[in-house]
């Protein structure tokens, strides 16, 4: 990975680069590898490949057609549909695990795969009043949908095609109050012009989320500083982007690479010259550096509810941290009793280390 991350104050651009067709949108790459440009990573195998690659002419040629090209200047634009949420910590709940009673709150997350089934191009749930009983979740609390998730389970929202008018009038119905636009990888070791893709892709999801009245945070995916500076212009071109999203748990999590990407972000909130809302999942300590040029930070928990799966109970030390106790449960209401524990454990200690809450504050 370090050999592959590109860092344009430690290394020179790569003689291939500057004649490239993409540059104006990749900006090239600088990295401690020795390669000629990014093509360097093509697999050589264009009848087995996926990728974005100009080396397997036909399907590039597609590819890139499907998305109007590399440009984010041609996404429509609209009517945005956010409006400020009021909240700080939201907890993502996985599934029931077991219990009994719904788990009160006033916002929780759940996520995207796990609410539309892709295969059937519908909602696994017909009402809010199902979803709220199958994630045994309080029916009268804000839900968040995290798009955030693993390669394989949100590739398939792209191949809705004809199935997505459904899909998104659905989740209309719903109710939701907020959708995280799905991270479409961008990877080192592929070409760029596979990176430029995904990015768009982005783009035109979050636009179809927006103009079928579904506030959708902008997910901001980069590796370049070209690539936060594309998002950057294409967010303060747009007034109707009221909150962007990003995740610190696979390469920006890393804590070699954690603060370029926090410059990044930050960056995109100066330069909006508006009030900007971001909602994170992964690392809570980049909440304190966010915090800085956001205005709101939304941070999606995780670990409260992964925490009560494993049966382990929060336990506070000296109001400073929290340890997990492992317990043994018999009966359902148990869990029930764990789950709202942990989750309000979980959410006093992150206001009172990120947010500059005391517990006490938090409690009257």
């Amino acid at each position: 990975m370090r050999t592959l991350t590109d860092d344009p104050y430690a290394y020179s651009l790569a003689l291939g680069c500057g004649n490239c067709a993409a540059f104006e949108w990749c900006g090239g790459l600088s990295v401690r590898d020795s390669i000629w440009d990014c093509l360097d990573h093509c697999c050589g195998k264009p009848g087995d490949c996926t990728n974005v690659c100009v080396k397997n002419p036909v399907q590039y040629v597609d590819q890139k057609r499907e998305i109007l090209g590399f440009d984010l200047s041609n996404i429509p634009r609209l009517v945005g549909n956010y409006r400020p949420l009021g909240h700080d910590i939201v907890p993502l709940i996985y599934h029931r695990t077991g219990r009994e009673r719904p788990v009160p709150g006033s916002a929780f997350a759940l996520r995207l795969h796990d609410v539309v089934d892709f295969a059937r191009g519908e909602l696994r749930y017909p009402t809010r009043d199902h979803l709220c009983a199958a994630f045994k979740i309080d029916p009268s609390a804000d839900i968040i949908l995290s798009g955030v998730d693993h390669d394989e389970r949100i590739e398939p929202w792209w191949t809705l095609q004809d199935r997505l008018s459904q899909v998104l009038q659905q989740l209309r119905d719903l109710g939701t109050q907020l959708v995280t636009a799905p991270n479409f990888s961008l990877l080192l070791d592929k070409p760029r012009t596979d990176d430029l893709h995904a990015m768009k892709r982005i783009a035109i999801v979050w636009s179809e989320f927006e103009q079928h009245g579904i506030a959708c945070a902008l997910h901001v995916n980069a590796r370049t500083l070209k690539d936060f500076e594309r998002w950057a212009d294409f967010v303060r071109q747009r007034n109707e982007i009221g909150i962007i999203s990003y995740e610190f748990i696979t390469g920006a999590g890393k804590k070699a690479r954690r603060q370029f990407h926090i410059d990044g972000l930050r960056k995109i909130a100066q330069s909006a010259d508006r009030p900007l809302d971001i909602i994170v999942r992964g690392d809570p300590d980049v909440i304190a550096h966010l915090q800085r040029d956001f205005r709101s930070v939304i941070y999606i928990d995780t670990m409260a509810y992964m925490k009560t799966i494993k049966r382990q109970r929060a336990t506070r030390v000296s109001n400073s941290k929290l340890d997990w106790i492992t317990t043994k449960t018999k009966v359902p209401s148990e869990v029930d009793d764990m789950l709202e524990h942990n989750l309000g454990e979980q959410s006093l200690f992150l206001r009172g280390r990120f947010y500059g809450q005391d517990a006490a504050s938090v409690q009257r």
